[in-house]
């Protein structure tokens, strides 16, 4: 049994640095699939082209242009730069109706006598076990379905609290070791946390992201299954536009990787 995070980002490849996908109503938020899907083909894909496992993803770009609505789609890979320690590369989807996406990467091999620090701090929250999880009843974008969360960081949508929220999470399904297209797919899956200044129920969008990844993925010895605590803030909200500044983080207390993103607000 295929877990269905594999199968809905699934790449093939028919050469060239083109491969061929498909989105399905299933993985919908809104008018098309969630941008974690999007961003997860798109990095497998990537990957793919790059075919280096001594260069690990260092940081992904995705612009999302127009929403993936169900049907076939196409990728188109091109490696920009390729250099003794760093690759650049260039990606877009488009479907039937024009371009869906369209993203960068840089892919980077390890450099000897760097400094190294982490000044960040994992919030303190209960463990996995002691948070229960969202039932499978409470009204969820239709792609949450493929997620089980359990919500213990800020406030809920549409509470008209703080623009703070997150949880841990997990894939439902075969347990699947995280990888970046996994992790990709984590960091977009909580709701943005704009809604949860909110007190009505208002669609958003995903216009950008960034993702920096703070290690090689998968990661030595990562086991299958485990859970991760995906945190969000929002700092600034103006003119029908907010962003949303993500980490993922993983439950020996590792900072994974971190997100920026431009969220819509629409109508």
């Amino acid at each position: 049994m295929t877990a269905p995070f594999l199968a809905a980002t699934h790449v093939t490849p028919l050469g060239e640095g083109r491969y061929r996908t498909r989105f399905d109503a299933p993985w919908y938020q809104g008018r098309g699939a969630y941008g974690g899907v999007v961003g997860g083909q798109l990095m497998r894909a990537l990957e793919h082209t790059v075919a280096d496992a001594r260069r690990p993803v260092r940081s992904f770009t995705l612009h999302f242009c127009a929403p993936a609505v169900e049907g076939e789609a196409g990728l188109q890979v091109r490696v920009e730069r390729a250099g003794k320690l760093v690759t650049h590369a260039t990606a877009r989807v488009e479907n039937a109706s024009g371009v869906v996406a369209v993203a960068s990467a840089t892919f980077g091999i390890p450099r000897a006598g760097t400094p190294v620090y982490l000044d960040a701090k994992r919030p303190q929250v209960p463990a996995p076990e002691q948070v229960a999880p969202v039932p499978e009843d409470v009204p969820m974008p239709t792609f949450c379905q493929f997620f089980e969360y359990r919500f213990c960081v800020g406030a809920a949508p549409y509470s008209g609290g703080e623009p703070r929220t997150g949880g841990w999470i997990r894939p439902k399904g075969p347990a699947l070791v995280l990888d970046a297209a996994l992790c990709v797919g984590l960091l977009d899956a909580y709701p943005p946390s704009v809604l949860a200044t909110m007190e009505e129920v208002r669609p958003v969008a995903s216009v950008d992201f960034t993702v920096h990844f703070f290690h090689a993925l998968p990661r030595p010895g990562e086991r299958a299954g485990a859970q991760y605590l995906r945190t969000g803030y929002s700092r600034w909200a103006s003119e029908g536009f907010a962003e949303d500044f993500q980490e993922l983080w993983s439950e020996d207390g590792e900072l994974i990787a971190q997100c920026r993103q431009l969220i819509a607000v629409l109508g």
